[in-house]
């Protein structure tokens, strides 16, 4: 997780398969708050978490790497402009699962 949302932190763990790890990089914005339904996770998932304030180059290429042999999976779907405020709507309500990009044609 690299991201400065809280909501994306809630979302990450429902990523992760049975004994699972997310890997928290940087900090999340604002307040701090506890990752949703982290505790029921890492009790009936097995899942992990850890935490790194910062990366070096060696774990950057690590995940590089790991992305190309298609470890890491990405959830992307493609969206036309008038569906604009039904995405933002979405990720209003912290639903939205991966990223969207917008068709502007």
């Amino acid at each position: 997780m690299c991201t400065a949302s809280n909501k994306a932190y809630a979302q990450a763990l429902g990523f992760l398969r049975f004994g699972g790890t997310l890997v928290c990089v940087g900090m999340p914005e604002g307040d701090f708050v506890p990752i949703a339904n982290a505790f029921p996770a890492l009790v009936a998932m097995e899942h992990n978490i850890r935490g790194s304030a910062v990366g070096n180059q060696r774990e950057a290429l690590e995940v590089l790497d790991m992305a190309a042999r298609g470890i890491v999976k990405t959830r992307v779907r493609t969206e036309k402009m008038e569906n604009l405020t039904a995405i933002f709507e979405e990720m209003s309500a912290g639903k939205m699962l991966g990223r969207v990009v917008l068709d502007l044609e």
